[in-house]
């Protein structure tokens, strides 16, 4: 597995190709008390032709096919890595940032 870069909030974001065995990606704590307290980091997947299902921290997502898909990553209160796995990796690249 390897592990996706967070891009800073404001900084340029750069995609990679998506790893065989899947990936990991560290989300930040993202509230306290109900009031949220960082920026919300994105996991962002570009899929070419061929239907690929993403899957996040155990939970699969829809498939798609020639688009580019922003995920939401939510850890809860407290900062953690997070897996993400694909069912295939053909023209997959992936990136990261904190919006």
């Amino acid at each position: 597995m390897a592990a996706i870069t967070v891009a800073a909030k404001g900084a340029g974001m750069t995609l990679a190709a998506a790893s065989g065995g899947g990936d990991t990606v560290a989300a930040t704590g993202m509230s306290a008390g109900g009031w949220q307290v960082t920026g919300t980091p994105v996991l962002v997947v570009a899929v070419g032709a061929t239907p690929t299902t993403v899957t996040i921290d155990g939970v699969a997502q829809a498939a798609v096919t020639s688009k580019t898909v922003v995920y939401p990553l939510n850890p809860g209160v407290y900062s953690r890595s997070l897996a993400v796995t694909y069912d295939q990796v053909t023209s997959v690249t992936v990136g990261a940032q904190v919006l």
